[in-house]
């Protein structure tokens, strides 16, 4: 009887045991961003003396990807805000110091930049040399003119000279030089066929018409002359006679201006 009961109870299967339920996984919060790097930056500048006392009033000037320009306030502290990355020559200048350039890099991601510089004490100016004293005004050189030789004192009645050396009828134009002075010469002129194109480029003529009539062609005009009149030719114009009537036109001319022959 009892080993009946043992077999039985043997033969009764032993429940499982229960476990426990396993545990959710436990929520990891996702990785916080990183705030973004800042594109631009302020450069910040320490300017002394060769003490170490900060110096104001020196002129920086900043040359790079942004181009800056500012003086260092009382302290010697400047700030240049804004600048970009990259790569930057700065200059410190001031009366009476040597001016100093420094080269300064920054990149994004980097600290915001900072430098100290050292301006020395230049030596001051080699004072003004005494002024010179006034110059004496040199004596004035007084240049006389060349002369040329005067000419011979001479008078003649010119209707008689005019009768004894009158144009021949075969001849278009005659010349007699009846004066010579110095620059000047007085000419007699008869003229019988037209002379044209006639001028004296470096000589002033001054025309008395004598006898006879015709046309003087002067400045573009052509004017009647007849005895008694009078023209004015400058030097280089050009100027020309045509002959009206029988008789030849007689004209006596004064040149005045270059070297005449001493008739």
């Amino acid at each position: 009887m009892v080993a009946l009961l043992l077999l039985t109870l043997a033969q009764i299967p032993t429940p499982a045991p229960v476990l426990p339920a396993p545990a959710a996984p436990a929520q990891v919060a996702p990785p916080k961003p990183r705030p973004a790097a800042p594109t631009t930056v302020t450069l910040t500048l320490t300017v002394t003396d060769a003490a170490g006392a900060p110096l104001d009033d020196v002129t920086v000037t900043a040359t790079g990807p942004v181009d800056r320009e500012a003086k260092t306030p009382v302290g010697g502290i400047l700030r240049i805000q804004g600048l970009r990355a990259g790569a930057y020559r700065v200059r410190f200048s001031r009366v009476g110091y040597y001016t100093f350039e420094k080269e300064i890099v920054w990149r994004v991601g980097m600290p915001a930049p900072e430098a100290t510089v050292t301006l020395n004490a230049a030596p001051p100016p080699p004072p003004s040399p005494p002024p010179l004293p006034p110059a004496t005004p040199a004596a004035a050189v007084v240049v006389e003119p060349r002369l040329s030789p005067p000419g011979t004192p001479k008078t003649m009645v010119l209707p008689d000279f005019i009768e004894n050396n009158f144009i021949p009828s075969r001849d278009a134009h005659k010349e007699n030089i009846v004066g010579c002075s110095g620059v000047s010469q007085a000419i007699l002129w008869q003229v019988r066929d037209p002379w044209e194109g006639r001028q004296h480029p470096s000589a002033d003529a001054m025309l008395y018409v004598i006898g006879g009539e015709g046309t003087l062609k002067l400045a573009g005009s052509d004017v009647t002359v007849m005895a008694g009149s009078f023209a004015v030719v400058p030097r280089g114009t050009m100027y020309g006679f045509v002959r009206r009537g029988r008789n030849p036109l007689i004209v006596l001319a004064v040149l005045s201006g270059p070297p005449c022959a001493v008739n």
